[in-house]
């Protein structure tokens, strides 16, 4: 089989076989000046983010990894209006039958997306994955994916593509190598564990079981952000009073408050650092990801898009966000929202006193 006219063109019309959900945005694309290069196949997943796969036919996968990366990087951050013209060029070269209104490309993504989740949601690009799919992988390139992955998150999966035949024809066979898939959840939450815990040693100081001293150091706080400590504060014993979250309390430079889910290894969703000086609240990305997904677009939706990173500090927030945060909380506990969704602007935080 040749790469480009059959094996792309297979996974093109089949992307299933590679993942659940995918929805190809482009074949070939490579709209940028001064570069002859082109990505073989550009997709969003079905959370809405950018997905940019690299296909081989060999047994090593070669230097497939570094055009994949070097691919991801040119495509971050393209805009919603230049994705949705190169999926009109896209199907107008499929069609064969003149210009496609970007009309019909914007109904497709969107159609793709609220197939997926029930929910129109926004294009995610800032951090666009990366899937590998080769006939065999050299030890080099897994060695390098998993450094990649395990120090730096990159969201890099390799596929092994074999081939098949029998008195009916021929056949394509796909599995996951990197992450392994029974271990892909276990080693997201391993590694913000791990990340978390190099955060908490660089600091220099240790966790407390209760929220007694993060209550403590409330009193010692700058009198300006008194109010907002003590606010923030009894957000959370009410989650803890409805047992949605376990109070713990960091002691470090900081003193902060951490909102621990019972029943998903400890991990958390926001916590509430105190410096003496200064009160903020921090959402961490990657907590929403694992445990609250459906939340990171109402969350958006206040915050402004792409304003949600890992971690996020937040000074000053508004109450319709500890109104999505609590219903962030519910999800991950398997419970209902109880708050309508926000229809709201961007948001912009108050000044700091």
């Amino acid at each position: 089989m040749r790469e480009r006219q059959d094996l792309q063109r297979l996974l093109r019309d089949k992307p299933d076989v590679l993942e659940e959900g995918l929805f190809v945005v482009a074949e070939e694309f490579g709209n940028w000046e001064e570069v002859n290069r082109r990505i073989d196949l550009l997709a969003l997943d079905k959370k809405g983010r950018l997905v940019v796969i690299e296909l081989k036919r060999t047994e090593s996968g070669e230097l497939m990894d570094l055009q994949a990366i070097r691919y991801a990087a040119m495509v971050a951050n393209i805009t919603d209006e230049l994705l949705i013209q190169t999926h009109a060029d896209y199907i107008s070269k499929r069609k064969g039958d003149g210009e496609v209104i970007d009309g019909e490309a914007s109904d497709r993504i969107i159609n793709h997306l609220a197939k997926s989740e029930g929910e129109n949601l926004s294009i995610d690009t800032q951090q666009p994955r990366i899937i590998l799919a080769s006939a065999g992988f050299s030890k080099e390139l897994t060695t390098c994916v998993l450094w990649l992955r395990d120090n730096f998150d990159m969201d890099i999966s390799c596929i092994e593509l074999q081939l098949y035949r029998d008195e009916h024809g021929l056949f394509l066979d796909t599995s996951q190598i990197v992450p392994l898939p029974q271990a892909s959840d276990y080693l997201v939450k391993l590694r913000d564990r791990q990340r978390e815990e190099r955060q908490q040693r660089s600091e220099g100081g240790q966790r407390v079981s209760g929220d007694l001293a993060f209550r403590d150091s409330i009193d010692s706080a700058r009198e300006g952000i008194r109010p907002l400590l003590e606010k923030l504060y009894q957000w959370a014993k009410d989650l803890e009073k409805h047992d949605l979250v376990l109070l713990d309390t960091f002691v470090g430079k900081d003193t902060t408050l951490q909102l621990r889910l019972r029943e998903a290894n400890a991990r958390m969703l926001v916590t509430i650092p105190n410096s003496g000086d200064v009160c903020s609240l921090r959402l961490w990305r990657s907590g929403f990801e694992a445990f609250a997904p459906n939340s990171i677009n109402v969350v958006e939706g206040i915050l402004g898009r792409g304003e949600m990173k890992n971690p996020t500090a937040l000074r000053n927030p508004p109450d319709e966000l500890l109104d999505a945060l609590t219903d962030a909380y519910r999800e991950a506990n398997g419970l209902p929202p109880t708050t309508p969704r926000p229809d709201t602007g961007p948001y912009s935080p108050a000044p700091a006193e």
